[in-house]
């Protein structure tokens, strides 16, 4: 089963792209957390409530949505979640940036994770069963 060979790879599995924007750290920091203006570069409908346990959704302009949990903020410098579509496996996204001479380098790093389901997805809730949450494993 497909799933099978993908959880045994789960933390082996990263993809990582660094760039230097001629902009500062809290202009980037806007521009990832701002609902009207991180859908640009994600290139997608994105709604982001940028606080620990804040729900990410994005429908990517090609693709399935993608649905998950903010795990870790901290303002001008790092953003991480979880996040799967409803049939896919679960990657981890961490954002971070730093401030250098040239403006404000920003790395994304997207991780496989391990996955278990332990409810249904978000736009499901009215459903008769339980709300959807994202147990993963780092």
């Amino acid at each position: 089963m497909q799933e099978e060979r993908f959880e045994e790879l789960a933390g082996d599995i990263t993809v990582e792209r660094t760039v230097t924007l001629p902009s500062d750290p809290d202009s980037v920091w806007e521009r990832l957390t701002d609902e009207n203006q991180v859908g640009d570069w994600m290139e997608g409908d994105v709604s982001i409530d940028a606080r620990p346990g804040g729900a990410i959704t994005m429908t990517p302009e090609d693709g399935a949505p993608v649905w998950g949990t903010v795990e870790e903020v901290v303002p001008g410098r790092r953003l991480q979640w979880s996040w799967r579509t409803d049939d896919g496996l679960p990657t981890q996204v961490e954002i971070e940036l730093e401030q250098v001479e040239e403006g404000t380098t920003l790395t994304v790093r997207e991780t496989l994770l391990p996955w278990t389901i332990t409810g249904l997805p978000p736009q499901w809730g009215g459903s008769p069963f339980p709300r959807a949450s994202l147990s993963v494993a780092a």
